[in-house]
């Protein structure tokens, strides 16, 4: 795999460990936080989600891969042969170069195209969403005043000024048939839109309700905030953990926006009998295919009469205070234990890379004719290798090794893991030098040149120390 496919993959193991752990914390202490007022729920969870998105990608940067700048490798060939099919070493006998074919596992390839897929999937679901969206709002038909009567005065209570389709803030009132639920949109200029079919069948109270309920959305910028987590969260979008997170964004998102009504209208209980009425007039939509911030989003219509109606008793600021402080120490050290978790992959291919680490001469009748030092460097491998002169025969035996005139060792410019092997790559350029290290014990390996003729039986190596 590529250095760029590697590092791909350690962020999704990352990504899917460390999102989950958040999430299950977030799940465990969501009975304590929910006693904060919901504008601090919905702060909370969208830090915990934010710290899910960025975490991943801090402890796989965190991970730096080493590499080795090398000079280019001068090759030597024997004397009084002129065949130089490949630059590091001389071929007798040989037949035309052939680089063997080294199957590595595919279980990473395949997690990859599987991620690939769903991303493409939930790529094709948000711009679906914004879509809907723009055609909408593009749909849409003003509202006058006079087309819900008496309504008008709670919607100047409510914000909406002038001709009653704009307001000192921008904010459009629209109609449309294609939606069965009030919803606002927009970032720049946003625009509240109602049902046409329910227009009719409101009063001043409900319209004054929907108004505020959705003018708080607008105040606190939710369309703006809903867009950049929609948008951030699609590489990890089928997350469990994510699903989880957005739902209790979303959740206390609604919340937050009810308590901004009830304080506009002055009693909660009046709100929360006007929500009921609401949710009788207004044929809910699923919320999971659309982008626009309704009334009803959040599934959890019924806690939140229970939380305008129940007499429920707030946290106070030592309290509050308190909670934060223990939460930021409690996913404090759960940030630490997720780079802890995010070394565990890399683990696997560091107790390997530590196998192949020592020093190694490849021996041609028990007499060593080249030395080989790899060297552990995290989980990649480091060193040098001496050059030598070698000469096979028709059986692809060794009939000649003997180092080079240039005693100097050659830097290893780039090593990779292949299942049980590694590869050596030495030299950088148009013709670097390439071979496979295969252990057979501790102290024994096997070396395989790339390139070399098929019938080339493999150069013995012993570890030294």
């Amino acid at each position: 795999m590529s250095t760029i496919r590697e590092t791909l993959f350690d962020w999704l193991f990352n990504a899917s460990a460390q999102i989950g752990l958040f999430a299950i914390l977030a799940a465990v202490l969501s009975p304590f936080i929910a006693k904060a007022k919901a504008k601090y729920q919905h702060c909370f969870y969208l830090a915990i989600f934010a710290l899910c998105l960025a975490a991943p990608v801090f402890n796989t940067v965190w991970q730096t891969r080493p590499s080795v700048v090398a000079k280019r490798f001068q090759q030597q060939p024997i004397q009084g042969m002129e065949h130089r099919d490949h630059p590091f070493w001389v071929w007798n006998g040989l037949s035309k170069a052939h680089e063997p074919i080294i199957f590595v596992p595919g279980v990473k390839t395949a997690l990859l195209v599987i991620w690939q897929v769903l991303f493409l999937y939930q790529l094709i679901h948000f711009s679906r969403g914004i879509y809907r969206v723009h055609r909408l709002r593009r749909d849409a038909l003003m509202i006058s005043l006079s087309e819900i009567g008496m309504a008008g005065s709670g919607m100047t209570r409510s914000g909406m000024t002038g001709s009653g389709t704009e307001s000192r803030h921008g904010v459009v009132l629209l109609e449309s048939i294609a939606i069965d639920g009030p919803v606002t949109v927009g970032v720049f200029h946003p625009a509240i839109i109602l049902p046409s079919k329910v227009i009719p069948a409101l009063d001043e109270a409900d319209l004054t309700a929907i108004l505020a309920h959705e003018y708080g959305h607008i105040r606190r910028k939710d369309f703006l905030v809903h867009l950049l987590c929609q948008l951030t969260a699609l590489p990890v979008a089928w997350h469990p953990g994510i699903q989880y997170l957005m739902s209790k964004i979303s959740q206390t998102r609604e919340l937050a926006c009810d308590d901004y009504a009830a304080v506009r209208l002055g009693k909660r209980i009046v709100y929360a009998r006007t929500l009921l009425r609401l949710a009788s007039l207004c044929l809910q939509v699923p919320r999971s295919n659309a982008m626009g911030l309704g009334i009803f989003d959040g599934d959890n219509l019924e806690a939140r009469i229970m939380m305008l109606t129940e007499k429920r008793t707030s946290l106070s600021r030592a309290g509050l205070i308190g909670l934060a402080l223990t939460t930021s120490f409690l996913f404090g050290s759960s940030t630490v234990l997720a780079r802890a978790v995010s070394l565990q992959e890399a683990s696997a291919s560091t107790n390997t890379a530590q196998k192949f680490a020592g020093t190694w001469h490849w021996m041609f009748k028990g007499k060593s004719f080249a030395t080989m030092i790899l060297v552990q460097n995290g989980s990649a491998i480091t060193g040098s290798v001496t050059e030598s002169q070698i000469a096979l025969d028709d059986d692809g035996e060794l009939s000649m090794a003997d180092p080079s005139d240039n005693g100097a060792p050659s830097p290893i410019t780039k090593t990779k893991l292949e299942g049980n092997a590694l590869r050596v790559t030495v030299g950088d350029g148009n013709e670097p030098f390439e071979f496979t290290v295969t252990l057979k014990d501790a102290r024994h390996a096997e070396i395989h040149p790339i390139g070399a003729p098929p019938n080339m039986k493999p150069i013995q190596a012993e570890r030294v120390n």
